[in-house]
């Protein structure tokens, strides 16, 4: 089944990103399972290098094929059978989709005041990220860009409010108190690297120089983070280890001129940011039941992914059992690795001996 490109290389990763911008400016010391932020400082170089061999699987199985996404090649190799790795797709970006929204449902219930309902906001988000998804790649594609253009100015405007309040007595020595805080960083970064399963779906759509564009977005935004992280320690110092969302308290107290008090900034980052990844996360749930479902099916899973997000997301926030879960880096380390690694190398796999076997792997 060939993948009509609807959009380029540039928007694709800018969509990409955006999502990331999350992991940016949500880093929380105590998910993190670390009070040394210096440490993941040297984590993000680490899994910046990591995310070149974490994609090779998924590039392996492109070239087989650049006109197939990770399912059309399931569907080819297994048939029917192909509706498993379908649904564990499905469930991957559920459970992502659980992690980033009821993430911004605790930050919600924490610190905004006045209190706002957890239902309504979640009810919201979804409903916007649903009607993004229906639009389909191309209109998400172009709100991405003008929203990229917003959240790199006031990503920009926050780092310069943040920098005169650096103080280099802030910082400690990498790795003072050994590496498992930097063993942590790396498991944080990978489990959080939600793009390389997107990619396994949404590449096939993307025409242009994929190549140049990964690389571009891999150092922007192991770049972003490095520099975040920095300015966040150098800013707080210890202070950070009492917060819960220790940039926004950065922001809180940042200002430059007559402008203070930049959370809103960071807030409408983070909104943004948010609107856009799970837009993205449920076109990529839309296009695995599309496969195998057809588009009808693909339509209504929107709306009940959706749903199942929204209402599962405050109640993680409202259950420690489901927190301790869902926050488990462990849990979605290895699901980011299974959807991301080990279903693209076994099917890139497949698809080589097939091929060399004289297998056909299209459709009639």
């Amino acid at each position: 089944m060939e993948q009509q490109k609807v959009i380029t290389v540039p928007q694709l990763f800018g969509i990409l990103f955006i999502s990331r911008m999350i992991v940016n400016i949500t880093y929380n010391p105590f998910i993190a399972s670390t009070g040394e932020v210096i440490d993941h400082v040297l984590s993000a170089l680490a899994t910046f290098l990591l995310t070149f061999l974490m994609i090779l699987p998924l590039w392996f199985l492109y070239r087989q094929d650049s006109a197939c996404n990770v399912i059309d090649h399931s569907v080819f190799l297994l048939g029917k059978a192909a509706i498993v790795v379908a649904a564990l797709y499905v469930l991957y970006f559920l459970l992502a989709g659980c992690y980033v929204l009821s993430f911004f449902d605790t930050f919600v219930a924490n610190v905004m005041s006045p209190k706002t309902s957890l239902w309504m906001l979640s009810g919201a988000v979804m409903i916007t990220a649903g009607y993004g998804a229906i639009r389909g790649a191309e209109a998400l594609a172009r709100t991405s860009g003008i929203l990229l253009i917003g959240i790199c100015a006031a990503l920009l405007f926050v780092i310069c409010a943040l920098l005169p309040k650096v103080d280099p007595v802030n910082y400690t020595p990498p790795l003072y108190d050994g590496t498992q805080g930097f063993w942590d960083g790396i498991v944080l970064m990978v489990s959080r690297n939600t793009a390389i399963p997107m990619l396994a779906l949404l590449l096939p759509l993307a025409k242009g120089k994929k190549k140049k564009g990964f690389v571009v977005w891999n150092a922007a935004t192991y770049f972003t983070i490095c520099l975040m992280l920095l300015l966040m320690q150098g800013a707080l110092g210890d202070y950070l280890k009492t917060q819960i969302f220790p940039i926004y308290a950065a922001t809180s107290i940042a200002e430059i001129g007559m402008f203070k008090r930049l959370d809103a900034l960071y807030l409408g980052i983070w909104t943004t940011g948010l609107f856009v990844q799970m837009a993205a996360f449920l076109l990529c749930i839309s296009l695995c039941v599309t496969r195998v479902l057809g588009k009808k099916a693909g339509k209504i899973a929107i709306f009940v992914c959706g749903a199942v997000i929204a209402v599962m997301s405050v109640l993680i926030t409202n259950s420690r059992n489901l927190a301790v879960l869902v926050y488990d880096n462990r849990f979605l380390f290895y699901a980011t690795l299974g959807a991301g690694i080990v279903i693209p190398l076994l099917l890139a796999i497949a698809v080589g001996v097939k091929k060399k076997k004289g297998g056909r792997l299209h459709e009639a």
